[in-house]
Order: structure tokens, then C-alpha cells, then sequence
């Protein structure tokens, strides 16, 4: 599937044929294009809450028993380390920043392996240009585990031809381990890993060694990549709590339905969007010829079924296969001043689908939650608080726990989340309503509906009941928006009016 590459043009005398160079400049262009978002504390609902369980997780909270979601515990872990350092949403953006500097480097390295550095450095700047329209400007999940993924690819391509000779491969091991642990991050980089795997085989195969040989390596690689996930499994089992983590592993993702309607609505605006790096793509791998066109090839197709494994084609869904979609590019962005159109044309047209300049606006999001925060330390009681269908960072923000597992925005809220978790939904809001919160978030409308009507009704019966509006602010993350409202003092009579 892979033959030992040769090697790359040399390009000598090409101001592109410095690693180090290009590595600052792929550095240089990602802090332009992330830099509206740094400090940003509302870039996403998603990530808001990714942090927001890092941050929880310094304070005893366990994934899927004290807070709940459906995603690996990997991705709460690179979270919490980063919590670790400081609470600042600042520090998992420069995370974000590094590893997505860091896959485009690798992205270069693979393609340095059949085309020349000028392809190579193009392919990693469309990458980061790439990622902002499709919502990857911040912490979004493949935003970090791209880089593992990618990682183990060019270490495949490096020690493949060893495997292929019969012998060992340290590099083949390790790669087998980051895919593993990639998937502990999502749950779908199990097809690119069960590619890498058969890649691997289909190389070990072609040593004629003895077949025993043969599947001895293979179950060895095997181990490795199942290796992080059985990890992690086992330790919830030890901990007593192996009911929740399969239900929020496996039962939850086959309890929620789909909208077959907006999801084919979603997949054509998807395909549309993709439409300029397909293209490229296709130039690209026409113009490779066989060196190493087998593995992209084979690499594509598994992120391909990766993308169609959760049939929600939202655009961050797509993040995967950006990887394989710009180093397939490389050998077009290599085609001199043909080449060098083909990236300008590309990174226009990136930066045209989702502008990445919006300067002020993590200003005013930092302001906006200032107050939010604000006025909910003023008027909670020293009771606990409840965000309904709004950011769940706010917990920690204002130092409060999550009073419930279901603290992401949709799932007290959302119809299609109703009791996927392994609680009642209903029944849950219920509990946390009677233990009477002290301040409650709650938005003007819900804008992931349709909403559940009887939580709804609950909260917001409960406001006007038992609190007052104290607060409210226009909060806008990257992709909507919401009015907040703060409803507080709520151990006294109400009493109408907002400030």
C-alpha cells in the first residue's frame, strides 16, 4: 500500500526549502488568523463547556458520573491539563494555536516525502487558513487530535519500508499508540486508525515472513491502539461507574435521533463549502502519479467514512479530513507559479467563507461576562446557581459546581437530547429546581430548539415565581448569539424589572 518513498526535490536555492523557516512562518500565519480569538472566554458553545469540565475536574468532578457528555474522556483530559496551568481560556487557545501550528508541519513533512518544499509549506499555510470555516478557529476537538492522527501518518510513511523488509519498526509501534490515543479524544478516528493498521499489514505481508510472524505483529498493533481506550474503560470499571461510561460511550450515541431532513440540507452546504480543496485535491493526487498515492488515497477514504460514521455534517465535522484533503493538494501547490495560484485561490477563497479578523470581540464577550458573573455573585444567596440552555462556563467563572450532570447548553434543553443521558430529563431539572437555586441563566428564546417544552416550562415558572431579573446582556460567540438573562435573589418575593 505504501512503497519506500523517494525522496523529495530538493528545490536548492528555493526560499521555501528551510524546515525552520517554514516552521516560523506556519507559526507567524497561525497567530494572525487566531489572533481575534485570543481570550476570547465565549468562542464556541462547544469548547466553553470542554473547558468549563477541565476546570470542574481540578475540583473532584468525574466525566459522565458528575458532569455528562458523549465525547472520550481524552478530550476532558487535554482540558484539564491545561486548567492545570491556569483557568484563563487564554492558555487552551494557545494550545489550540500550538497543535494546529504543529499539524501543519506535519502535514508538510508528509508531503515533503513526494513533492517539493514549496507544496509542502502551501499545504500546511491552506490548513490553518481552512480550519476557521470550518469552525476550528478555537479548542474544537480535531483541532487537537489532527495532530496525533497526522503524527502517526508520517510515522507510518517513514517506517512502513522497514516492515516491508521484515524487520521491527519502533516508529510503526508508535504509531499504532498515537492513533490510539486519538481516538480516546473522538471516538471516529477509529476508521483513519483502522486504516493506518491494515497499511501496516498489507506492508508486513509483503516481507514474506512467516505468517506467524506476520499476525504476531499485527496483534501487537492492535494492542497498542486498543491500548488508551481499554485504559481508560477499565478504570471507570474500577471506580464502580462502567454503567455510565458505556452508556454515554455507546447507548447514548445510538439513543439520539436524526434529523434526515436538515442533515441532508447540511451535507450539501457542507460539500459546497469543501468544494475548493476537493478540486485541489483531485489536481493533487492526478498529478502525484503512484509514489505514495495509494496511502492518501487509502487515508482519504477512511476519513471519509470517519465523517459519515455521525451523519450531523455540521462543518467542524469535517476537520479530519482537512488533513488528508491539503496534503493530497501538495503536489499541485508545488507546480511553481501554477502552484502558487492554486494556494492564493485557495486561501482566499478560506478566508472569504468565515472571516478570521473580528477585532473587539473578545473584548466585549470578556465584558459581557464580567457582568453576567457579576451579577450572579451579587445575587445567588450563596446558593447554587443553574444555567439553562446557556454557557456552561459561567460555573466556573462565578465558582460554582455544576448542579447537574446535563450542563452543556442542549442537554436540559434541547428535544433531541431529551433522556439520551442515562438520566431523565425532565426528572432531573425537577431535582435540581428543588433544591432552589439561588440564580438562574436563562436566555429570551432557546436557539437550539426545538426546545423541551416541559423544561421550559419548569425554569421558567420557577423564575417568576421564586426570583427576579437582575441582569441582561447580548452575548455572542463566533457562530450565534443570545440575550441573557439573570434571574436572582430568588429566596425573595419577585419584583419586576431588569437593570
Amino acid at each position: 500500500m505504501l512503497k519506500s518513498a523517494a525522496p523529495a526535490r530538493s528545490n536548492d536555492g528555493s526560499p521555501f526549502d528551510r524546515p525552520a523557516l517554514q516552521l516560523v512562518v506556519l507559526a507567524v500565519a497561525g497567530l494572525v488568523l487566531r489572533w481575534s480569538t485570543f481570550g476570547d472566554p465565549n468562542l464556541a458553545a462547544d469548547e466553553g463547556f470542554y473547558h468549563a469540565v477541565g476546570l470542574a475536574m481540578h475540583h473532584g468532578a468525574l466525566p459522565y458520573v458528575d458532569v455528562w457528555d458523549r465525547k472520550p474522556l481524552g478530550l476532558f483530559l487535554i482540558y484539564w491539563a491545561i486548567a492545570g496551568i491556569t483557568p484563563d481560556p487564554l492558555a487552551y487557545q494557545l494550545a489550540a494555536w500550538a497543535c494546529a501550528v504543529a499539524t501543519a508541519a506535519v502535514i508538510g513533512a508528509i508531503a515533503r516525502r513526494w513533492t517539493g518544499p514549496q507544496g509542502a509549506l502551501l499545504a500546511g499555510l491552506v490548513y490553518l487558513v481552512w480550519l476557521t470555516p470550518l469552525y476550528g478557529f478555537g479548542g474544537q476537538s480535531p483541532v487537537f487530535y489532527n495532530l496525533p492522527v497526522a503524527a502517526a501518518a508520517l510515522l507510518l510513511c517513514q517506517g512502513l519500508p522497514q516492515v516491508a523488509r521484515g524487520e521491527r519498526s519502533g516508529r510503526v509501534a508508535l504509531a499504532m499508540l498515537l492513533a490510539g490515543a486519538a481516538i480516546t479524544v473522538k471516538t471516529t478516528v477509529l476508521f483513519e486508525a483502522l486504516f493506518f493498521g491494515l497499511a501496516a499489514l498489507a506492508a508486513a505481508w509483503r516481507s514474506r515472513r512467516p505468517v506467524a510472524w506476520v499476525a504476531l505483529r499485527g496483534l501487537g498493533w492492535l494492542a497498542l491502539g486498543l491500548a488508551p481506550t481499554a485504559a481508560i474503560a477499565l478504570g471507570y470499571a474500577a471506580l464502580g461507574h462502567w454503567p455510565e461510561y458505556w452508556h454515554a460511550m455507546v447507548g447514548a450515541n445510538l439513543a439520539k435521533g436524526t434529523d434526515w431532513g436538515g442533515t441532508a440540507i447540511r451535507l450539501i452546504l457542507l460539500w459546497r463549502l469543501l468544494l475548493p480543496l476537493i478540486l485541489a485535491t483531485a489536481g493533487g493526487l492526478m498529478l502525484q502519479g503512484p509514489r505514495g498515492r495509494g496511502f492518501v488515497e487509502g487515508w482519504l477514504i477512511a476519513a471519509l467514512f470517519g465523517l459519515a460514521a455521525v451523519p450531523n455534517f455540521y462543518p467542524h465535522y469535517a476537520l479530519p479530513l482537512l488533513v488528508v484533503l491539503c496534503l493530497a493538494a501538495a503536489p499541485l501547490l508545488d507546480r511553481g507559479w501554477i502552484g502558487l495560484v492554486a494556494a492564493a485561490a485557495m486561501i482566499a477563497l478560506g478566508l472569504r467563507a468565515e472571516p478570521p479578523f473580528r477585532p473587539g470581540q473578545a473584548d466585549r464577550s470578556r465584558a459581557a461576562f464580567a457582568a453576567l458573573s457579576a451579577a450572579i455573585r451579587a445575587h445567588d444567596g450563596g446558593r447554587p446557581l443553574l444555567v439553562y440552555a446557556g454557557p456552561a462556563q459561567l460555573y466556573g467563572m462565578t465558582g460554582h459546581a455544576f448542579p447537574t450532570p446535563l450542563a452543556f447548553e442542549t442537554h436540559l434543553s434541547q428535544q433531541a437530547e431529551r433522556n439520551v443521558s442515562h438520566l431523565d430529563t425532565v426528572a432531573e431539572l425537577r431535582r435540581v429546581l428543588a433544591a432552589r437555586p439561588g440564580a438562574v441563566v436563562l436566555p429570551v428564546q432557546v436557539r437550539n430548539g426545538p426546545a423541551i417544552p416541559e423544561t421550559w416550562a419548569l425554569v421558567n415558572t420557577y423564575v417568576r415565581q421564586h426570583c427576579r431579573p437582575v441582569a441582561r446582556r447580548h452575548v455572542e460567540d463566533w457562530l450565534l448569539a443570545d440575550d441573557l438573562v439573570v434571574w436572582g435573589d430568588c429566596h425573595e418575593p419577585t419584583v419586576s424589572g431588569a437593570r
